[in-house]
């Protein structure tokens, strides 16, 4: 399978060391990001959410209107809006870009944010809703005549979408969190599922787990897996950096300037738990697997997991999850504007070439 390259696009210019503060908005911070990482070769570009963001599905749509070929993955959050409703909404949006778009499904780790939003069920009972949710979306978008349906959640007469998405089926469905409770609803449901960067063995156990869940439904997955990159000429230059960009997120975090960003009422994980027990055990991993800047953060401001190294050490770090069956990675620097450009000319083609020989020499 093609390796996909998946970015971000935020709806402001803060980076991973300078956090906006939470009410800026810059329709060109959008428009802007989405056209640098079409043209650098990104695939797909995540548009996140939480209770405090600006609504993903509008924004998607003008990324999706701004560009040519660049994909989105929503995040889409179950329970707020009807499912037969949102399964109307995004298949409009598909049909509005081409086929374009992809659902990135939140049931939310933190009960705390998810009251925010006036929703208090318990984590176990927002997986299993999020579950029912999207096998209903599913028989949404393939009835050929209306259906009812009555579940532990929801309940409906003689719904019906004639429009559906582009290929007729479905839109690909991504799928996040490693709790026992995540992983059984992913194989039930998802295509995609989605992880937190990680060392080789961890993202092994992951994937074992993913795939005993899907195989109990009949079904098989895809993995994704989310990392940062730092880059240098050489493996010193970039080692060099990668101390730069801790000192630069020690300092932020001295100052406070943390507090500008992403809302921190987002519970422990336990795929975040996996992820600091795995700093805990050393700074690095692998081949160049970092913890530096994830073992500060401690579980704070999403996944921090870092490759260091030159072009080709990245890449063949890359591809030692590929080779794993991780097809899809999501990509992003401490840097966004300098490394979406430093990606798309050195590390890109040689990751897109080492994946179509890996298929070569397996005769696929």
């Amino acid at each position: 399978m093609p390796v996909e390259i998946c970015g971000l696009v935020s709806h402001n210019f803060g980076t991973p060391l300078s956090f906006a503060q939470q009410d800026e908005f810059s329709v060109d911070a959008i428009v802007s990001g989405a056209k640098a990482q079409e043209a650098a070769g990104f695939d797909r570009v995540l548009i996140a959410n939480n209770a405090l963001m600006p609504d993903p599905h509008t924004i998607a749509t003008h990324v999706l209107a701004n560009t040519e070929k660049l994909k989105v993955l929503l995040a889409h959050r179950p329970g707020f809006i009807a499912p037969t409703a949102a399964a109307r909404m995004l298949a409009t949006i598909d049909r509005l870009s081409d086929g374009r778009v992809a659902a990135h499904i939140i049931a939310g780790p933190s009960d705390k944010e998810l009251e925010a939003d006036g929703d208090f069920l318990t984590k176990p009972q927002r997986y299993a809703r999020a579950k029912e949710y999207v096998g209903i979306l599913r028989s949404v978008w393939n009835a050929s005549e209306p259906i009812d349906f009555t579940g532990a959640f929801y309940r409906f007469n003689q719904a019906f979408a004639p429009i559906k998405p582009q290929n007729g089926l479905s839109i690909p469905i991504f799928w996040a969190g490693t709790s026992e409770e995540s992983v059984d609803a992913c194989g039930a449901v998802g295509d995609v599922f989605a992880m937190s960067g990680d060392n080789l063995a961890t993202i092994a156990e992951h994937q074992a787990r993913a795939n005993a869940a899907a195989a109990k439904a009949g079904r098989q997955l895809d993995f994704m897996m989310t990392i940062v990159v730092i880059l240098g000429e050489t493996e010193q230059k970039a080692w060099e950096r990668a101390e730069g960009v801790l000192g630069k997120f020690m300092e932020m975090l001295g100052k406070g300037d943390a507090s500008k960003g992403p809302s921190n009422f987002a519970a422990k994980t336990h795929a975040g738990d996996q992820v600091l027990a795995t700093a805990a055990a050393g700074s690095r991993h692998d081949r160049c697997l970092w913890m530096g800047v994830a073992e500060a953060a401690q579980g704070k401001f999403g996944n921090q997991t870092t490759l260091v190294g030159t072009p080709e050490q990245v890449c063949e770090a890359l591809m030692d999850y590929y080779r794993m069956g991780v097809t899809r990675f999501l990509i992003r620097g401490f840097y966004p504007v300098e490394d979406t450009i430093e990606y798309g000319r050195t590390l890109f083609p040689l990751l897109r070439a080492a994946a179509e020989e890996h298929h070569r020499l397996q005769g696929n």
